[in-house]
């Protein structure tokens, strides 16, 4: 097995997972089969995503634990995945399998993608018993590495549980991570996803992310939904796994980009998209059988699916992950406070940020959620790190970029030369001294509103001034000489 990665922006990534059956390029999805009854049929699917996740439990019971060929048994030639049961165990509370039988039967059955049986648990319950899940998860994973790892053909997934309890969660990614398991994961999320709780499940991810190694696929279990997708993905997350096309599908709910709608409240005469499904009207839909009907439905989610797996990965070669998030958040209350939220994480984000791209593009910046980007706060960690080279600082507040080729700059330059520090101030980075305004994205971005933190940070950089000329901008800096310019022509007055 290997994991390669070809392209990186925030902390998600494109790569190519390598397994005995073929290569999957990430991030991607597992559209969910069952083997006892696949409503859609896989050559569908098969045009959509070239790999599935079936339940190997099913398979157990449906076969009587006889060992098949699992891909002939769902009709697939693809790259199959296979969970162990442990939804049921969340469903039902248990299952009558033993845990090392179940990952060493889906190996037998021809499973590329295993999963060892860990022990799930929603959001409601209790710390004591969630504790005690979680130690049993930690306890089967270890004797699965220690017993199985390495006698089994097939890559196996380390689940990570810990529910919304963070410190349980960052136990147990610290423990899985270092058993050596080629994927991990991050299970039960599907109760949060139902009620929209997007902001805890994200913050779920960010404590995982934070507690395992570098190198390892991430698997988000149950998540399947265009609005969850990209902010997943930007925190690490490479793998998903959804029956979310199917269950929509049933309902008559239909997968936009940015919504669900259900049928019965379409008032248009057809959908706005542009699947199969969509060229025909809602009069039709709406009279078709409900078989017919959850057929088409099905290929549309999987479609909208797709193009949203698509659209991610072409933003992290571009470079441009950020801005799709930003588009995103406002389509849901949850994920807009998240992405607010997420300059709490920052210094985590940084660190798997790459700091330029193949074809660095310009940045766009945005007052309310600037600070949460990891480009302000890598400036200003580098800017920590250097020292005024005057104890006169100049500060301009212009317009023009890059910000020393302007007018305003050279002439303040001709008059002050070396004895002055000349400093920029950015609505959304804070200062900006000359001897960087070039260096990216300090000049190639474009911002609307200022930051709160950008002039937070212009205070603490300007209090190692003594006197501080100020142009086209107010600095009210106690027990500091700040002298507000009402034109360049007073600089020589003061150097």
């Amino acid at each position: 097995m290997a994991f390669e990665i070809t392209a990186k922006d925030l902390a998600g990534r494109v790569g190519k997972l390598y397994t005995k059956s073929g290569v999957i390029e990430t991030p991607t999805l597992f559209p969910v089969v069952d083997p006892r009854k696949q409503e859609i049929p896989l050559s569908i699917i098969k045009q959509y995503f070239g790999q599935v996740i079936t339940n190997s439990f099913f398979v157990y019971r449906l076969t009587g634990g006889r060992v098949v060929d699992v891909k002939k048994l769902l009709g697939w030639d693809g790259i199959i995945m296979t969970d162990s049961g442990a939804y049921q165990i969340l469903r039902y509370g248990t299952i009558d399998v033993d845990p090392d039988e179940i990952l060493v039967y889906q190996d037998k059955i021809g499973t590329d993608i295993g999963v060892i049986l860990d022990l799930p648990f929603d959001y409601e319950e209790p710390y004591d018993s969630a504790l005690l899940k979680v130690e049993e998860t930690i306890r089967r994973a270890k004797r699965a590495a220690t017993t199985l790892l390495d006698k089994l053909s097939m890559l196996v997934v380390g689940p990570i549980q810990g529910g919304v309890y963070f410190d349980l969660l960052a136990r147990s990614a610290r423990e899985i991570s270092r058993l050596g398991f080629p994927i991990l994961a991050i299970g039960s999320p599907t109760t949060l996803l139902e009620e929209y709780r997007f902001d805890v499940l994200l913050e779920a991810v960010l404590h995982v992310k934070a507690n395992i190694t570098r190198e390892a696929p991430l698997h988000l279990f149950g998540a399947g939904h265009p609005l969850i997708l990209p902010f997943a993905v930007a925190l690490g997350v490479d793998l998903f796994d959804s029956a979310s096309y199917i269950l929509y599908a049933r309902d008559n709910r239909i997968m936009l980009r940015d919504r669900t709608l259900r049928l019965d409240d379409v008032r248009t005469e057809y959908l706005p998209c542009s699947t199969k499904l969509c060229y025909k009207t809602v009069k039709e839909l709406r009279e078709m059988t409900q078989e017919e009907r959850t057929l088409l439905i099905a290929e549309h989610n999987l479609a909208v699916l797709r193009e949203e797996i698509l659209e991610i990965r072409q933003r992290i070669h571009e470079g441009t992950l950020w801005e799709y998030l930003e588009i995103k958040a406002r389509a849901h209350p949850t994920l807009y406070r998240f992405l607010k939220s997420l300059g709490r994480y920052k210094r985590l984000i940084e660190e798997y940020d790459p700091e330029t791209h193949p074809q660095p593009h310009g940045l766009m910046l945005f007052s309310d959620t600037a600070s949460s980007r990891p480009e302000p706060f890598r400036h200003r960690m580098r800017l920590a790190n250097t020292h005024p080279t005057s104890k006169i600082a100049i500060v301009l507040n212009i317009a023009e970029k890059p910000y020393n080729r302007s007018w305003e700059y050279l002439y303040v330059k001709k008059v002050a030369g070396d004895r002055a520090h000349v400093l920029f101030y950015d609505p959304v980075f804070g200062i900006v001294s000359e001897e960087v305004a070039e260096v990216y994205p300090l000049s190639q971005n474009e911002a609307e509103g200022e930051d709160e933190a950008a002039r937070a940070h212009a205070y603490e950089w300007l209090s190692q001034y003594d006197i501080i000329l100020a142009y086209n901008i107010d600095l009210p800096i106690l027990s500091k000489k700040v002298v507000k310019l009402q034109s360049l022509e007073e600089v020589s007055l003061y150097i």
